[in-house]
């Protein structure tokens, strides 16, 4: 959408470059990790550099955003839980709520990703009371 390339792994499969996780965590005014598994979040809570998204995490200096999406009972799992009140409460990331309603497994209840439209408003909403888009 933005025509900027998308980044997933560690080097460039084009030249194969180096793909600078350091200098985008830096480069970044805001992160959105969305949507975020149950695997992403204990990663992220964890330190578990093993892929571009939680290395570059780890470099970011931006406020991060975090928009879960899994199963209802992945979502109330206590691990999934604790994680999560980790990386806000320690590490100071912002959850945007989990929506209710079917999930891919037919269930219904918690645990759905935010509609697009809820996640820029949260974004908007942060910047809006904090201040415009800004390195921490």
């Amino acid at each position: 959408m933005s025509k900027n390339e998308v980044i997933t792994q560690f080097f460039s499969t084009h030249e194969g470059l180096w793909n600078n996780h350091v200098e985008l965590g830096l480069w970044a005014d805001a992160m959105l990790v969305a949507p975020a598994t149950a695997t992403t979040l204990a990663k992220m809570a964890n330190g578990n550099a093993d892929n571009v998204l939680v290395a570059t995490y780890l470099s970011a200096r931006c406020p991060v955003f975090i928009a879960p999406a899994m199963d209802l009972d992945m979502w109330t799992h206590p691990a999934t839980q604790r994680n999560l009140h980790f990386l806000v409460t320690e590490c100071k990331n912002h959850l945007i709520p989990v929506g209710h309603g079917e999930l891919a497994s037919g269930l219904i209840g918690d645990g759905r990703l935010a509609e697009p439209e809820q996640i820029v408003d949260y974004i908007n909403q942060y910047f809006a009371t904090n201040g415009k888009l800004s390195r921490q």
